[in-house]
């Protein structure tokens, strides 16, 4: 029967028909990477406001836009290994390795065909098609220094590398002008992947399978560190039209993350913030108006003007 892209109020939250369309795309997405998972035998769960999601409403959390999934680190680099075999067009699997100038610390598994555009990122060159995230699951270091230092180390990279590209007189942010400086030479001297793989080198340094905690460092540091035998076993729940793999130790997550009260709804925003979605166009196509909009609008708030 295929997943339904009509509107509908979700527990009295209107869920718009474009929305959907965007849950459609995602949805697809999910089922590729699941399959692919599932053949390479690689271990991946839903995370985040979709394992939430899946326990609580069976499907998407009605005000949500976009689905996350976790990988232990070592099934996260077997994938990101042969994912030029096994993701073929329209889907594009991008993280630093695959796509020019990509700077984040986890994957994602896009569609080049529709667009899922920030704004603020229309400057960079790489893959802005509708995705999902895959975010890596590293041990975390016993010792409090260790810990401090394998995060430092991981995130000044990336902040590095990010100011590679980063429009200086649109974004305001001055004081990066020496930082983008020194990341084009740089670049240009050692090779991008090469100076993102010193940085994730450290976060390998813990092994996820020999640590008694695990955490999404490259993303969110020790925000959230979890015991890792809540990835012990993996069972499937229902989520909108398809059954998702999620840890056995689902509910400890979830408490972990959002409180013993997880299964009361509070409508909250999205880490993503304003995405320019598009599921009939390519970002290519759509990308130079984006740009162009975001321009205006920088430049009005630059000399005080309203839009």
């Amino acid at each position: 029967m295929g997943f339904n892209t009509d509107a509908e109020k979700r527990g009295g939250y209107l869920v718009s028909h474009e929305m959907k369309k965007v849950w459609a795309v995602e949805l697809d997405l999910l089922r590729q990477l699941i399959e692919v998972c599932q053949r390479e035998n690689l271990r991946m769960w839903v995370d985040g406001g979709t394992l939430l999601g899946a326990v609580r409403h069976q499907g998407f959390i009605p005000w949500d836009d976009d689905i996350d999934v976790c990988m232990p680190r070592p099934d996260y680099d077997r994938l990101t290994a042969i994912s030029g075999q096994v993701f073929k067009e329209p889907y594009f699997y991008q993280n630093a390795y695959t796509d020019k100038d990509y700077f984040a610390g986890h994957a994602q598994l896009r569609n080049s065909r529709t667009a899922a555009i920030r704004p603020s990122a229309s400057f960079n060159p790489f893959n802005q098609g509708i995705f999902i995230d895959i975010f890596v699951l590293d041990g975390v270091p016993e010792e409090e220094t260790e810990r401090r230092r394998v995060w430092k180390a991981s995130r000044r990279m990336q902040h590095f590398l990010k100011a590679k590209n980063l429009n200086i007189l649109i974004s305001g942010r001055w004081l990066q002008v020496f930082r983008k400086i020194q990341s084009r030479r740089a670049v240009s001297k050692t090779g991008w992947t090469s100076l993102y793989r010193q940085a994730e080198d450290q976060l390998r340094l813990a092994s996820f399978d020999e640590s008694k905690e695990v955490a999404e460092i490259s993303f969110s540091a020790y925000d959230i560190v979890l015991d890792r035998h809540i990835f012990d076993d993996t069972v499937w729940l229902d989520f909108e039209d398809m059954k998702v793999p999620a840890p056995s130790g689902y509910d400890q997550l979830l408490r972990t993350q959002y409180g013993e009260n997880y299964m009361t709804p509070i409508q909250t925003g999205n880490y993503h913030g304003e995405l320019v979605f598009d599921t009939e166009r390519s970002y290519v196509e759509l990308l130079p108006e984006v740009r162009l909009r975001y321009k205006k609008s920088q430049i009005a708030k630059l000399f005080g003007k309203k839009k």
